[in-house]
């Protein structure tokens, strides 16, 4: 459905972090390379060296998650996050035994122990949110077997999974935002203020998928309804169908309502999925009340008010 699709798109946010970050790091790996060799202080150039290539490394296995995940191979993805993870913890290792002499160094030493503390949280953000793409999925499957107790079962550990992606990701955008873009130097002053911008993009993104989430729950409703009605409507039994139809009606009103509101969304990937999702919710909306009528009137025998009404349903169902 289109939320699976959102979160995928979603990724293009941690992307564009991965490619301020190496620009950033690598920048910062020249100035040390430079400090190391200013006299005999002590110099962490070594380790802030070391750590910036490991987190460079973590940032390009980050960015490579995306392309797994669009392409539905979350094994691979797993593997990249859990190799980031590593390179985050063991950057964090070194620069905590570190010293230096040199104020600036000093400085580097706490801007990229908060730059790996971030990745961490990203990297926990990302396995979260994969892990709701796969309770999604499953969602979705037994819905279209008709097995909806665990359907709805599998939408609340994807419901429960995006929420702690969010929390990840708020998390991170609370240790990067304690970097004052005047305190780095010139030419990666950019790099800092692309980082803040994007996390900020990134809780709006997140804060929009729940929302899609939530209207999920009665779109699932009223998909259950609407398929108890089919199955009266097959047993002839007109009074019970027309019934589940009437709430199907009502259900799929309450997710339109939730979901109404992401049409205008800044984002083309959240808002084009809340048109086409829309759009089939409006079709079901005109198609319902003709098909709840004409099972009320079957259940009073007059068929040929019935037959009128069931010529006005599309052919969607």
């Amino acid at each position: 459905m289109g939320i699976k699709k959102n979160i995928i798109i979603g990724r293009t946010v941690l992307v564009l972090l991965g490619l301020a970050l190496i620009t950033f790091c690598s920048g910062c790996v020249e100035k040390n390379i430079f400090a190391a060799n200013l006299g005999s202080k002590v110099s962490a150039a070594d380790e802030i060296n070391t750590s910036a290539s490991l987190i460079n490394s973590a940032e390009t296995r980050i960015m490579s998650v995306r392309q797994d995940v669009e392409s539905s191979t979350y094994s691979n993805a797993k593997i990249n996050l859990n190799a980031s993870e590593t390179d985050f913890e063991e950057a964090l290792k070194i620069l905590n035994n570190a010293s230096s002499d040199y104020e600036e160094e000093i400085q580097d030493i706490e801007t990229y122990k908060t730059l790996a503390e971030g990745g961490l949280d990203r990297v926990h953000s990302l396995e979260s949110l994969i892990t709701a793409m796969e309770h999604s999925d499953k969602s979705m499957a037994y819905a279209y077997s008709k097995e909806f107790n665990l359907s709805r079962k599998e939408l609340n550990i994807a419901n429960e999974a995006l929420n702690e992606s969010a929390a990840s990701s708020i998390s991170a955008k609370e240790k990067v935002f304690t970097i004052d873009p005047k305190s780095v130097p010139i030419e990666q002053k950019s790099s800092i203020i692309l980082l803040r911008n994007d996390l900020e993009a990134s809780e709006t993104m997140h804060s929009e998928l729940r929302q899609m989430m939530s209207g999920m729950y009665p779109y699932m409703d009223g998909y259950v309804c609407l398929s108890n009605g089919i199955e009266y409507g097959d047993a002839e039994e007109w009074g019970k169908a027309a019934d589940e139809f009437g709430k199907a009606s009502d259900k799929f009103s309450e997710s339109q309502k939730i979901l109404e509101t992401l049409k205008d969304s800044e984002y083309s990937e959240v808002s084009v999925t809340a048109i086409e999702i829309c759009g089939i919710l409006t079709q079901a909306q005109k198609d319902l009340p003709h098909i709840e009528a004409g099972c009320r009137y079957m259940e009073k025998g007059r068929y040929y008010q019935a037959n009128a009404e069931f010529n006005n349903v599309s052919y969607y169902y």
